[in-house]
């Protein structure tokens, strides 16, 4: 197989193009993981201005009062996307439902606190707390191997 790369100073999205002989399964899988790229910048608003968020500064993602907030280290910031759309987007190794309505980061988590009841607190780093709701714990036990 031949790889090339070629560099363009007017190019505004990237653009991967494949190809081959016959379509088999090995470059149907390729084409799949090339599309299904986790996004690395996510645009929030704060003050009325688009700000351009990197994956790895997001603390959570959650929805309040019909709003979809990203919580980082700078602040809060509105995006215009639901949650769903914004599970998609993400690394699905970086980031986790926790509920209906939160997403988390797993780089930004400090300890998960299971109670006798069942129920797991996660605490993040900026000591803020949030609980997986009963629907999401065995995904969550998983990702802990429990």
């Amino acid at each position: 197989m031949k790889v090339q790369i070629q560099i363009e100073k007017d190019c505004t999205e990237t653009q991967v193009i494949i190809i081959t002989k016959a379509l088999s399964a090995s470059i149907q899988e390729l084409a799949s993981r090339i599309e299904k790229e986790p996004l690395s910048v996510l645009t929030g608003i704060q003050d009325e201005k688009h700000v351009l968020i990197k994956s790895e500064e997001i603390f959570r993602i959650y929805a309040d009062h019909g709003k979809v907030w990203i919580q980082t280290k700078k602040g809060l910031f509105q995006i215009r996307k639901t949650l769903y759309q914004i599970e998609e987007l993400l690394d699905e190794k970086q980031f986790v439902r926790i509920s209906h309505s939160e997403i988390i980061s797993l780089s930004k988590i400090v300890n998960f606190d299971l109670s006798f009841n069942g129920t797991i607190c996660v605490n993040c780093i900026d000591g803020s707390k949030s609980y997986v709701s009963r629907r999401y714990v065995p995904k969550i036990k998983e990702i802990l191997g429990m």
